[in-house]
């Protein structure tokens, strides 16, 4: 397979962050992120009004310290990280002599979408592969992600939109560099306990055919047979509920770390593995909110706690290994599928024709309701 030929842009797309830790550049972001449809389905003409005059008047102003306890001298750790793969991705395409480049390009805030594109077409890239940066698809990542490209492209007449990579929780390398992290920071003994936290998503995503739990579950299981930790020492929990008006995946981690230091646990791990990269949910609620309240519940039953924080999978090699994989097979996916003769015939594609989509083998069916 000739990859050295028409050049293709790849864009790399994550959830994103503010500008800066403070609440003026906080706000801007707050407001695009809660007017994703796909996040808040409250109609925006009811919506925006609360969002504009209440939450986006208060609550950056709480938001900021969480900010500012996590941020770095380069900036938000996500957007320092996904440079980071970016960097590290070109240059293991350049290596491999494929004819394509990265770009990073935000679904709220900086760099945008549109950002990259404009970047990949300036540097003659004319076909677009786009990947979230989501192992598991949920409604409120992976297909926010998709709408967001599909409408960027549609503004640059000179890039066609070839494949949609969705979730590549079934790839053998997401699994092995997920169990390989968590060995490299924490080693298990039996007894010891590890939590895997998730992003939560609304039941009701589910009830509509959301199959972001069965991915979860189903790569869960797979690291943890790598790592040979017994289901008893290991659990799932979903954090970060925007709002309590919906009812949402749970547990919540503080009800299983209440359940495990009231059994008397004293030595635990945590580690994020639905994000590619660390941000504010990771280093907050995580690591900071969920690793202290192991520790208070710990000291007042006067047990000396051990507990560890595992860091997201970031830029590390086999991460890198994992989505040049990604990246690669999507690559080769477009160049053999079958095409127009030529690219203004593909760049005129019809809209009931859109871009293939790269999903993840594992499409279980819908769960059934959680109580």
């Amino acid at each position: 397979m000739d990859l050295k030929k028409e050049k293709t842009g790849i864009v790399l797309i994550n959830t994103g962050s503010p500008d800066s830790p403070d609440p003026q550049d906080i706000r801007p972001y707050l407001i695009e992120f809660l007017s994703d449809r796909n996040i808040i389905k409250v109609p925006p003409v009811i919506w925006q009004s609360i969002l504009r005059l209440f939450i986006a008047r208060t609550r950056p102003k709480k938001t900021a310290p969480r900010y500012q306890q996590i941020w770095t001298p380069n900036g938000s750790p996500l957007a320092v990280e996904s440079r980071a793969q970016c960097d590290a991705l070109n240059k293991r395409l350049a290596k491999a002599g494929i004819n394509a480049l990265c770009e990073v390009g935000m679904r709220y805030g900086n760099p945008s979408i549109n950002h990259a594109l404009q970047r990949l077409e300036a540097a003659g890239c004319s076909k677009i592969v786009a990947l979230p940066l989501f192992p598991q698809t949920a409604f409120s990542t992976v297909k926010t992600c998709k709408e967001a490209i599909q409408d960027q492209v549609g503004k640059h007449p000179n890039l066609s939109l070839e494949a949609i990579v969705e979730g590549y929780n079934d790839n053998p390398l997401y699994t092995q560099a997920l169990a390989a992290s968590i060995r490299d920071v924490w080693g298990y003994r039996p007894g010891s306990k590890l939590l895997l936290s998730f992003h939560s998503i609304p039941l009701a995503d589910i009830e509509a055919g959301d199959t972001y739990v069965e991915q979860i579950e189903a790569s869960v299981n797979q690291a943890m047979e790598l790592l040979g930790i017994p289901q008893s020492d290991w659990a799932i929990a979903y954090h970060s509920r925007f709002e309590d008006s919906r009812a949402w995946v749970t547990p919540h981690p503080k009800t299983q770390l209440a359940q495990w230091a009231a059994e008397g646990v004293s030595r635990i791990a945590l580690v994020t593995p639905g994000f590619a990269s660390d941000c504010l949910e990771s280093l907050y609620d995580i690591k900071s909110v969920a690793c202290d309240y192991f520790l208070t519940l710990c000291s007042q039953n006067d047990i000396t706690a051990d507990v560890t924080y595992i860091p997201c999978l970031n830029h590390r090699e086999d991460h890198i290994d994992l989505l040049f994989n990604v990246v690669k097979k999507a690559i080769v996916s477009i160049d053999t599928a079958e095409k127009p003769t030529n690219l203004a015939q593909r760049r005129a594609r019809p809209l009931d024709k859109p871009a293939r989509v790269i999903e993840c083998p594992h499409k279980p069916k819908p769960r059934h309701k959680q109580k």
